[in-house]
């Protein structure tokens, strides 16, 4: 299914104003996911979220149907872009949000992170996207989770989870 990020510019101390802070993992994920629910079918829109992905990078996903065994490894910002420019086809009008978390009346995106042993952050988010097929106009809400590896300033690898098992047809207000 489909995922995206947007940078911001963060003046650190010491760093002079014109530098661009380097973001952090939590930072790459959220640009990620704001990036994938930006997708429009643009060249600017999937420039942008191909351009967190190191060159060498890694995109893994569960099967996509009937006809697909075991998980689809993508290698590479050019074959990342293969995928992007795939789901774009079969899918439309789709968001994809961070799962809230509630408590004591306070909601907040929860994101799970820890250092990896190749020099940086993985990044894990529950996520829901609602899209439409669109050779049958049936629209559908899938509940995910996300794993970013980020090496610097780029994902390395991002492993996405589908839970098609808890798939739901979203009935279309008219």
């Amino acid at each position: 299914m489909l995922l995206i990020l947007g940078w911001a510019l963060l003046a650190a101390p010491g760093v002079a104003q014109d530098e661009e802070a380097e973001p952090g993992g939590r930072e790459l994920a959220e640009r990620w996911f704001r990036l994938v629910d930006g997708l429009d079918g643009s060249e600017e829109s999937r420039a942008a979220l191909l351009a967190l992905y190191a060159e060498d990078a890694l995109h893994i996903q569960g099967p996509a149907g009937d006809y697909q065994r075991g998980s689809a490894t993508y290698w590479g910002r050019e074959k990342v872009g293969l995928l992007v420019d795939r789901l774009l086809e079969e899918w439309k009008d789709h968001s994809i949000r961070p799962e809230v978390a509630t408590a004591a009346e306070v909601s907040e995106n929860v994101w799970a992170e820890a250092e990896g042993p190749w020099g940086g952050p993985l990044i894990a988010a529950q996520f829901t996207i609602a899209a439409t097929r669109r050779d049958d106009e049936t629209r559908w809400y899938i509940p995910g989770a996300a794993f970013f590896r980020v090496r610097g300033s780029e994902l390395v690898r991002v492993r996405i989870y589908l839970a098609l098992g808890e798939a739901a047809e979203v009935e279309i207000q008219r």
